[in-house]
């Protein structure tokens, strides 16, 4: 019986209401896709970087590392003497920019082809390469490659085609020796791989008899534990010897705050897509009040009609879901790129490329579009199931319906929602990085007004009555009155509109906030003139490190008065991977001001005795303080540094330690540099010294060579990029609220179409009409800026003040982003009342006669 129902009337009812269904179904299937889209991109970026690890490992068991800056080669000697150890090989990995392709990299492995066939195995494309251990030409070369297949056709490449990488060195061209299939290995790093003797890597890019890690095979008379243990206890503390499944999770501790940060944009815009099916049930509750009193007539019971409408809702959410579904593939493949970019700059170079949605990510879009649209019917549903048949069958009935009217649980609960956010922003993280105590402020704060939305509109109907009258005539006055007659209806389009601009409000005031202090931290504590970096514009995961004798080169030209050489090289202490920065400290103490929130800047004498500076988020994540010692795995063993300061530092949201140059050489075996801070003594030469470094060194160095306020710009658009995806998803969530202002009044014009004939009738206008409906959809954006700016503040006070803290570690203090909060307020207004013209035309065309005789 009730398939038929849902067939014959209900199906009916969404076909007579074509835009309106149409409508909801787009919300729908933009909020699943967007869920599905986001979800798959998360995945794939870490299986991206898995693959790397997993791929790169091939048959081994168990790795050896070191630190970022590898270990000697003699290291490989001793692991092979260690008891189960049945094969071992030596690696050295380089991410090699391209010279000509801005921000594409090449993932070289250099390899021991003696000892790496065992591990991996590559697939010639047009040769064997299987005797490649007696390559003469390929072995005693330090230029030449075996390239994938992909990079080649990407770049357009064939065997004996020369092409360019920048090294530490400068550039450097390579000739390709052979091609290889994109199979095992060379899978790696999204394709873009390329193999060179081991020998001939640590040459050509100046690692000379340094591995990155080492590939072991275990005897299984041994066993993989007790092989582990007795690598262990033969290589020390100073390295790491795990299986190649374990390698990464430091980087999926790091990327988690980001990946949850993208969740919740989704799930925001999926939230605004079931409003919709919460609206468009509400709506037709309304509309179909005598219908359903007819029903219950003939015997449905209050079940039966309760069941109706909560399947009418799941096929609305089932169709859209099925739109959604496909839509969320092409969502995710648009914004994978965006998405590896901004994990490439901040956290570590990944390279995905391609999306894949697996079963999972469609289940879940499958679950929450369909089931969350039948809990968004949940309370329509009983609506109707309480109608009284006697009630439902006067002619009159629909006039006065009102679903979703202002409750007394709905504001208890909604201030219940608001009371325990403070509690909630107080609780630790449960894991590292995953401030779950902050998230849940933030959902509860947006149920919390949702909830109390039709309260507030009520009070808003009366303030508007005055203003909308001035502004409108008397069209202004009834529009205020209709805004404010069914605020349980009314509040469903302003709350979703309130959502999306909440969230760009709080997402522009943790942002906002950031880039201040940033800007106040480079401007204090990196007063540099000038910034010389290789392949990228900043310091950091992406740039290439340089020779120092670059540095002697400009410090030699006129007008530079003194030049520091900074080494900001990615490390894991005490399970975080902070970048350990080396510099010179007579500059630094010169030159900067850093701000200290504990302790004083060594002395020269305690600077070379081991003292360093750490970050205040290190500080907070791992509880150090003045005097107190930590523990760092180096080429040279395990060293022990006493904390002499913590200062503020915004160059790793994990945490940095910062240390004399001279120190770091000495106990990294690197003298490797990433940027040169160049001090000029006559800064009225700027541009002069800037040119003549770039037309001296440019071409071969790659150089990028920034002003300070050309790097505190680009930190500002590092920030912003970070957060583009972010951006794009807040400005869904505002267009589908959009559509449910269309909705909204829609619904309103065939709920007072008798209304409009009577005012038609009596006199007024269609232009008076026009500006009636207008005016309320004017008045439902106006209350949605409103509302989302006042929610938007509280959510950026606890994004920053708890969510970030919790994330990064960080603590800077909280700024209101006036521009943005004007700026949406306005947009908010001005879009809904031009998404209100088309239902305004419809019902100022409406013919008075039909109009008078509508039921």
């Amino acid at each position: 019986m009730l398939l038929s129902l849902l067939r014959l009337v209900s199906l009916r009812h969404l076909v007579q209401a074509p835009l309106r269904t149409a409508l909801t179904l787009v919300g729908v299937a933009v909020g699943v896709a967007t869920m599905v889209g986001v979800t798959s991109i998360n995945r794939s970026v870490m299986e991206a970087f898995r693959s790397t690890v997993d791929t790169i490992a091939g048959k081994a068991e168990l790795t050896v590392t070191g630190t970022q800056v590898g270990f000697s080669e003699e290291v490989l000697a001793r692991v092979r003497e260690v008891p189960g150890v049945t094969h071992a090989s030596g690696n050295l990995v380089v991410i090699a920019p391209v010279r000509g392709s801005p921000g594409q990299s090449l993932y070289v492995m250099g390899v021991d082809l003696l000892d790496d066939g065992y591990f991996r195995t590559y697939e010639g494309v047009d040769r064997d390469l299987g005797s490649l251990a007696e390559d003469l030409e390929f072995l005693n070369s330090t230029d030449r490659m075996l390239v994938s297949e992909r990079f080649a056709r990407e770049h357009g490449l064939k065997v004996g085609d020369t092409f360019g990488l920048t090294t530490a060195s400068g550039a450097q061209d390579f000739i390709v020796h052979a091609l290889v299939r994109e199979s095992g290995p060379i899978k790696a790093f999204g394709g873009s791989v390329a193999v060179m003797d081991v020998a001939s890597a640590q040459a050509a890019f100046g690692r000379d008899r340094v591995l990155d890690r080492i590939d072991v095979a275990v005897d299984p008379k041994v066993g993989l534990e007790a092989t582990r243990e007795s690598l262990r206890q033969a290589l020390g503390p100073a390295f790491e010897v795990e299986r190649p499944s374990q390698r990464g999770g430091t980087v999926e501790t790091m990327v988690r705050s980001f990946q949850m940060g993208l969740n919740l944009g989704s799930g925001v815009a999926l939230l605004v897509g079931v409003f919709l099916v919460y609206n468009t049930i509400s709506i037709s509750v309304v509309q179909r009040r005598r219908e359903i009193g007819t029903l219950r007539a003939l015997g449905a019971s209050r079940l039966g009609i309760r069941t109706l409408f909560t399947l009418e809702a799941m096929v609305l959410g089932g169709a859209g879901t099925a739109l959604g579904l496909p839509l969320g593939v092409f969502v995710g493949r648009g914004a994978i790129g965006l998405v590896s970019e901004s994990i490439s700059s901040i956290y570590v170079k990944v390279n995905a490329r391609d999306v894949t949605v697996t079963a999972l990510e469609l289940g879940l879009g499958l679950a929450l579009g369909v089931l969350g649209s039948a809990f968004a019917a949940l309370r329509p549903a009983l609506h109707a199931s309480s109608v009284q048949p006697v009630e439902a069958l006067r002619r009159d009935a629909a006039a006065g319906m009102q679903v979703g009217g202002v409750r007394a649980w709905t504001v208890w609960a909604g201030l219940g929602c608001l009371a325990v956010v403070y509690p909630l922003v107080r609780l630790p993280p449960p894991v590292e990085n995953l401030p779950l105590g902050g998230y849940l402020a933030v959902f509860l704060c947006l149920m919390g007004t949702t909830l109390l939305a039709p309260t507030v509109l009520e009070v808003l109907g009366r303030v508007y009555r005055g203003p909308g009258e001035r502004l409108l005539g008397i069209s202004g006055r009834l529009a205020a009155d209709n805004f404010s007659r069914a605020p349980g209806r009314t509040a469903v389009p302003v709350s979703a509109l309130a959502i999306g601009v909440s969230m760009a409000v709080c997402i522009a005031g943790f942002v906002g906030s950031f880039q201040r202090s940033s800007e106040e931290w480079i401007h204090q504590s990196v007063p540099a003139d000038l910034f010389i970096t290789s392949s990228a514009r900043t310091a950091g995961v992406r740039n290439q490190p340089m020779r120092p004798e670059l540095g002697k080169a400009i410090d030699a030209l006129p007008g530079v008065g003194q030049v520091d050489r900074v080494r900001i090289l990615p490390h894991d202490v005490l399970g975080l991977r902070v970048y350990v920065i080396s510099l010179i400290p007579e500059i630094y103490e010169q030159r900067a001001r850093p701000i200290l929130l504990e302790g004083r800047l060594p002395s020269r004498e305690e600077w070379r005795a081991g003292k360093v500076l750490i970050s205040e988020n290190f500080s907070r994540r791992r509880d150090l303080h003045v005097g107190d010692t930590l523990e760092m795995s180096t080429p040279t063993g395990v060293r022990a540094y006493t904390v002499a300061a913590v200062a503020v530092d915004y160059t790793s949201d994990q945490g940095t330690v910062v240390m004399s140059r001279d120190v770091y050489i000495e106990h990294f075996q690197d003298d490797q540099v990433d940027v040169f801070e160049a001090y000029l003594a006559d800064r009225s030469r700027l541009e002069e010294i800037r040119r003549a470094i770039t037309e001296a060194h440019g071409r071969q160095y790659n150089l990028f060579v920034l002003s300070n306020s050309e790097l505190r710009e680009e930190v500002t658009s590092l920030v912003d990029d970070a957060f583009r995806v972010t951006y794009a998803m807040e400005a869904v969530a505002v267009l589908l609220a959009l559509l449910g202002v269309i909705n909204t009044l829609l619904a309103a014009v065939l709920d007072r179409t008798r209304e409009i004939g009577l005012l038609r009738a009596v006199g007024a206008a269609r232009s008076h009409v026009l500006r009636l409906f207008v005016g309320e959809a004017a008045f439902i954006g106006l209350s949605g800026g409103l509302i989302g700016v006042l929610t938007g503040t509280v959510l950026g006070i606890v994004v920053t003040m708890t969510v970030g803290e919790q994330a990064t570690g960080w603590r800077f203090p909280y700024l209101f982003p006036t521009m943005v909060a004007v700026q949406m307020s306005l947009t908010a207004t001005l879009c809904a009342a031009v998404a209100g013209v088309y239902p305004a035309r419809r019902a100022a065309g409406l013919d008075v006669v039909e109009a008078l005789a509508y039921e």
